[in-house]
């Protein structure tokens, strides 16, 4: 699912998520709206990890249920 943080929010706090892949770009570049709610935990596996010559990883994690 891309582009609507609202509904990859909801999905997440329903337990339906079985992955979860985001780029990681080197650089700052200020505030924006947080994928996980601040201060409340999610516990993640980390399946992979594939860098790229840019500086950018991409990193695919898999929810682990039951866990808080």
């Amino acid at each position: 699912m891309h582009g609507s943080l609202s509904i990859a929010q909801q999905l997440l706090s329903h337990g339906v998520v079985d992955r979860i892949r985001l780029l990681s770009y080197p650089g700052a570049v200020g505030q924006g709206k947080p994928l996980f709610p601040p201060g409340e935990q999610v516990p993640l596996e980390l399946i992979s990890a594939t860098p790229f010559s840019s500086g950018v990883v991409a990193l695919e994690y898999a929810p682990v249920m039951g866990k808080a």
